[in-house]
């Protein structure tokens, strides 16, 4: 090759941004080297390593670390960066090779950063400028003080700057704040000589925001000098990677709903809270907070008010926590909260305290104005366990105990809640076979009109019949079957046996009797539930006039719009509908009037207060007096005395129910009971309460 034809060929590398004093390879697309040539002296011991044929994606190969960049120019993208091959730092471009439009191959080379280290003649002086130039990476230079002797163009389309507005200034002035103190020690480590692995910090672009750059920093030293004598750089935009892996963290380990930490870093931070409590002999309590009533609110009002309401709770708790403690949402309405380094239980005490002032304001969720409670567990370490499983499940098991007292409580955790937290777990687990072992029965309670003395209704009561603990009420095993959602299937099965009861008192010659029967609100929430009503009647041929569905107050004041829409559907069918344990709930009363309702049942607890002093009876009478002028009827529940009666009837409320008219009875006693009365009228002892009577018996 003559001069001229060499002139030629460097002009060409240069045109095309390769120096000539470097290693220059060709790969055919399957990674095979194809053609070597090098012409430097530090790629010298490199280029011995390779042979022609030897594949790039094998292991063995000098070059197999530029295996990713190399599926980059296969892909069409022009490459150029800087990677450690050895012990060396080695700058790399690669260029794809096509042939019309497909890619047939790679076209690279690669130059050591002590060749560029060096003093370079004037004509390799431009092959440094180019490499600098064409790499998508910045690459500077520092002095010993850390003033920037040189950075590549690239840095403008980074940071920002341009390139005279960064040489000559301190890369200290750049840093953010938070990483300043590591790079200023990494900086002493390099002139030092040691080498190190890639560093990840954020930098002051020149809008003032801050991005995150991937370094790779080498010194480069006079020969037998102890320290280097200026630092060269190559570093990378990471951001989004960062923004990347940040938000994996939070998905990780934070509730995407409410922003608190969820159940995987909650049990971490208890873990190591334990761990600090251990260590320091101190003591720490944990606190398992529950929304009482919550599924109501969710199913009620949807999904996205319930998430309005999480979202609050959690900001309430969060704003009026101590630093230091944890406050978490473990899924659903369950939220827990980690107290460290409290002296006595007092302090858990005076938090949980806080809690429930801190939930005393109403919501507003979608326009409605709701009051929410918690039931609050608290467990103290190490006075009740010293693990986190036994911590999590005393907490838990106290939650339980403060929502069995009604909520809006907190409860200490206490040695014998565990006999009884297994007690309802084996009663959970019976209730579950109990209907198909035909367990449940139908009682029966009658309902008489206080002028005409006659039956207007019975109600049907049911009991579990176990069979180790005899006959149980409903408050004993209802809730587990709400929470468990086997009350649609009990609750089912109640209202067809209550229908094929009340006609079969027909069949035996009595005279037809309403039949009222108690609804759960998961029962009433079903999709299909008029249909279901429709089926049971349609079963027994029981006339609709003749069964009254009896739904709470509370469930009304939650669900409005749903609950109209049901109970027209129901009233259309000819079905009685009531307002049961009415008084208790905290709705507005003027939603009475958007439903098609026919009897108010005044709780039993408003009943038994008559005897206690005045206030029961002005709540007694509010609620008749409420009744009589939307023209509903008034049954007042749990009637046990004359007393009672007496006032109950001069006040205007015209039905009564309880064990002063006869307890519950089975099935059999019932019909007997009924036989015995058939002219339905009934045969009271006490003549005095009604005089009018005494002389026609």
């Amino acid at each position: 090759m003559n001069q001229d034809t060499k002139q030629r060929e460097k002009t060409s590398l240069r045109k095309r941004g390769y120096p000539p004093r470097a290693l220059h390879f060709s790969l055919e697309q399957s990674g095979r080297l194809t053609a070597l040539r090098n012409s430097a002296e530090h790629t010298r011991e490199l280029a011995s390593a390779l042979k022609i044929g030897q594949s790039l994606f094998d292991s063995s190969c000098a070059l197999s670390v530029l295996q990713d960049h190399v599926k980059q120019a296969l892909a069409g993208e022009a490459v150029a960066s800087t990677v450690q091959i050895g012990d060396d730092l080695f700058h790399v471009w690669l260029t794809p090779v096509q042939n019309d439009s497909s890619i047939i191959g790679v076209s690279g080379g690669c130059i050591a950063d002590q060749e560029i280290a060096q003093p370079l003649p004037a004509e390799h002086l431009l092959d440094y400028q180019l490499i600098s130039e064409y790499s998508s990476d910045i690459i500077t230079k520092y002095d010993l003080q850390g003033i920037c002797t040189y950075v590549s163009p690239s840095i403008e389309r980074v940071l920002g700057y341009k390139p005279e507005e960064i040489i000559g200034q301190s890369v200290f002035d750049y840093f953010h704040p938070n990483d300043l103190k590591t790079k200023r020690r990494l900086f002493r480590r390099l002139l030092d000589g040691e080498a190190d692995d890639p560093v990840c910090y954020r930098i002051r672009r020149k809008d003032d925001t801050y991005v995150w750059l991937e370094t790779v920093s080498k010194p480069i030293r006079e020969p037998l000098a102890r320290q280097g004598r200026e630092i060269i750089t190559v570093s990378r935009d990471i951001t989004r990677r960062k923004e990347t892996e940040e938000r994996l963290l939070r998905l990780a380990n934070f509730d995407s709903l409410t922003r608190l930490p969820n159940r995987a870093l909650f049990r971490d931070r208890l873990r190591r809270a334990i761990s600090r409590a251990q260590r320091n002999k101190t003591r720490l309590a944990l606190l398992f907070l529950d929304l009482d009533r919550f599924k109501n609110i969710n199913d009620s009002l949807g999904h996205h008010a319930g998430d309005q309401l999480l979202r609050g709770v959690a900001k309430r708790l969060t704003q009026n926590a101590r630093k230091g403690d944890t406050v978490a949402r473990l899924g659903g309405d369950e939220f827990t909260v980690i107290l460290e380094n409290i002296h006595t239980p007092d302090d858990a005490s005076l938090v949980a305290n806080k809690i429930l002032e801190l939930m005393e304001p109403p919501f507003r969720l979608d326009g409605h104005e709701l009051v929410v409670s918690p039931s609050i567990g608290i467990t103290l370490y190490p006075d009740d366990a010293e693990d986190m499983r036994s911590l999590l499940k005393n907490a838990d098991t106290a939650m339980y105990r403060s929502k069995e007292k009604g909520g809006n409580r907190y409860q200490f955790y206490t040695e014998g809640m565990n006999a009884r937290a297994y007690e309802h777990l084996v009663l959970e687990s019976n209730l579950r076979h109990a209907l198909e072992r035909d367990q449940f029965e139908l009682y029966f309670q009658p309902q008489i009109d206080l002028h005409t003395h006659g039956i207007i209704g019975i109600e049907a009561l049911i009991r579990w019949n176990h069979p180790e603990r005899g006959f149980l009420s409903p408050d004993k095993f209802v809730p587990f079957a709400e929470e468990t959602g086997l009350i649609i299937p009990i609750g089912e099965w109640a209202l067809n046996n209550a229908c094929l009861e009340a006609k079969r008192w027909q069949e035996n010659g009595l005279p037809p009797v309403r039949i009222a029967v108690n609804l759960s609100m998961r029962q009433f929430r079903q999709k299909m539930f008029v249909d279901l009503v429709a089926n049971a009647l349609s079963n027994s041929e029981l006339d609709p006039h003749l069964l009254e569905l009896e739904i709470t107050e509370s469930f009304l004041a939650q669900n409005v719009d749903q609950a109209t829409k049901v109970l027209r559907q129901l009233h259309e069918l000819g079905v009685q509908l009531s307002v049961d344990d009415f008084g208790t709930g905290y709705s507005s009363l003027s939603y009475l009037k958007r439903f098609p309702l026919n009897t108010l049942k005044i709780d039993q607890s408003f009943v038994k207060d008559l005897d206690s002093g005045p206030q029961g009876a002005t709540i007694a009478e509010a609620i008749i007096a409420l009744g009589k002028s939307l023209n509903l009827n008034i049954i007042a529940e749990g009637v046990e005395t004359e007393e009672q009666v007496f006032f109950l009837k001069s006040r205007g409320c015209d039905r009564v129910q309880g064990y002063f008219v006869s307890p519950p009875m089975c099935a059999s006693d019932m019909l007997r009971w009924l036989k015995d009365n058939r002219s339905r009228r009934i045969l009271f002892e006490q003549e005095a309460l009604w005089p009018e009577q005494a002389d026609s018996r």
